[in-house]
């Protein structure tokens, strides 16, 4: 008898390790699927293009560069501003319009980048109903006299493309301040932190890597935008990749810059997790309770000034 469970055995743990190697080989097939283009973009990238890099780093590489980066930190300090600000206000205050304002701060991605980036410039033309009203309230009658910045700059494009990806960070980052428990909140109080210290000391801190999610997913679909980048006049090396395969004809070139840009997602993500590699994140998901909304008080009735509002 004693034998027989012992030939018995051997097959049992085998049996066992059958659906973990299913599950491994069903993962590495998905992974392989997922690679396909980038092997794709690598294979076209070593069929070479002869003196494609000359031209590419005395001409186009330098101003691209430059205008990418400052694109790229432009729009991360404003997704994370708008999209953390207005992940803590939903989640930690209750105020009138409270429920609605949650998933209206997610609309701006119901839209694409270039329609709104043409409605802009529509609403904030020189010649559009905005600057009239404004001459119009300042007594100017013509362009010449007073106009606003123009829009068709870097900083009307890190505003708009700030204003239009901030609910990926906003998305990632409420979720985080859902999920956090309570106790972690009142333990704060409860050691004299003040209610407006309580996001500054303990919530962000414990938000970065939901922020840091939500941003490398805002700076992805910044360096990735053509359409909005090019309208506004902004020359990003995705710009670089559309012009050297379109307009040079040179698809492997365009592959080569293209790969070079993956590479330059790849390290700004590896050094957001290197900056943060000895910080570690504890909570007890079974003792935990929902994080209460505190209720603003309303404002009175006498005070119509629109900044006393925000004294409230």
């Amino acid at each position: 008898m004693t034998q027989a469970v012992l030939h018995q055995a051997p097959a049992l743990t085998v049996a066992r390790r059958a659906p973990g190697r299913r599950w491994l080989s069903a993962a590495a097939i998905v992974g392989g699927l997922v690679a396909l283009p980038v092997l794709a973009l690598a294979w076209e990238a070593l069929r070479g293009s002869a003196g494609l890099w000359p031209h590419l780093l005395a001409y186009v590489l330098p101003p691209a560069l430059g205008q990418t980066a400052t694109l790229l930190l432009g729009v991360g300090i404003v997704v994370t501003v708008i999209g953390t600000s207005a992940a803590w206000l939903v989640t930690a205050y209750d105020f009138p319009g409270r429920r609605q304002l949650e998933w209206a701060l997610l609309l701006p991605l119901a839209v694409p980048t270039y329609i709104i980036a043409y409605a802009y410039l529509d609403i904030l033309h020189p010649l559009g109903v905005v600057q009239g009203a404004i001459r119009g309230l300042l007594g100017y009658s013509s362009p010449r006299e007073f106009r606003l910045p123009d829009i068709r700059s870097m900083a009307g494009c890190i505003m708009l493309l700030g204003f239009v990806l901030y609910p990926y960070v906003y998305i990632t980052t409420r979720a985080m301040f859902l999920t956090q428990a309570a106790n972690l909140v009142e333990v704060s109080r409860t050691l004299g932190t003040r209610r407006g210290q309580v996001f500054r000391r303990v919530a962000l801190p414990l938000a970065r890597p939901a922020i840091a999610v939500g941003v490398s997913l805002a700076l992805m679909e910044a360096l990735n935008d053509i359409g909005a980048s090019e309208f506004l006049g902004v020359r990003s090396l995705t710009i670089s990749v559309y012009t050297t395969w379109v307009t040079r004809s040179d698809l492997p070139g365009a592959a080569q810059i293209a790969l070079a840009m993956l590479v330059l997602v790849v390290a700004l993500v590896a050094m957001e997790r290197r900056a943060r590699r000895r910080q570690r994140y504890w909570t007890a998901a079974q003792r935990s309770r929902a994080f209460a909304p505190h209720r603003l008080p309303p404002c009175p009735a006498s005070r119509r000034w629109p900044s006393a509002w925000f004294r409230c």
